[in-house]
């Protein structure tokens, strides 16, 4: 039986993956889609949905922290800022990074006659490089996130009703 010892630089590498890949704060409430609503009149007004009404949205602005009622009849487009993908692209980068870390590890113990355990040697760059493709693949998710943009004005009655159900679903609070 072969035993393995987690040392301090490695133990740390395993949580800060760990924490990377479970992105999700037990703690936090729910919040609604951050938007962008563009009126008809070229005010941008940009906050969290709170509410979705039959003819209206609430929206608790950024700047202020207000909310405000916008009717459906003065929008011109809403802009949807998507969900963050940066648990799903740290884990793919740390499986990846993890992966050639430990396959290059193991080349480069070999070519540089390393002395000590080559296993260990082999987990311990497979582990750096989980942490650094968490890190760097996780971030590169999070900065490619966009908005995803939904025209309103000039839609028929039965559009619209559906773009609301829509948006209902992501609000903070179903009414």
């Amino acid at each position: 039986m072969m035993r393995f010892k987690i040392k301090g630089f490695q133990l740390l590498t395993l949580v800060i993956v760990f924490l990377l890949i479970y992105p999700g704060n037990l703690a936090a409430k729910k919040k609604g889609a951050h938007l962008m609503v563009e009126k008809q009149d070229g005010q941008v007004i940009e906050g969290e949905l709170l509410s979705v009404k039959q003819n209206s949205l609430l929206v608790m602005t950024s700047a202020s922290g207000n909310g405000v009622t916008i009717d459906i009849n003065e929008i011109e487009k809403i802009m949807v800022k998507r969900k963050s993908k940066f648990g799903k692209g740290a884990l793919k980068g740390a499986i990846i990074f993890g992966v050639a870390g430990y396959g290059l590890g193991g080349w480069y113990a070999l070519a540089i006659d390393y002395e000590g355990s080559y296993k260990k040697y082999r987990i311990r760059s497979g582990l750096k490089g989980a942490a650094l493709g968490a890190l760097l693949i996780g971030a590169l998710s999070e900065i490619a996130r966009d908005y995803k943009t939904i025209r309103v004005k000039g839609k028929s009655p039965s559009e619209i009703k559906k773009i609301m159900e829509k948006l209902k679903k992501k609000a903070r609070f179903k009414t």
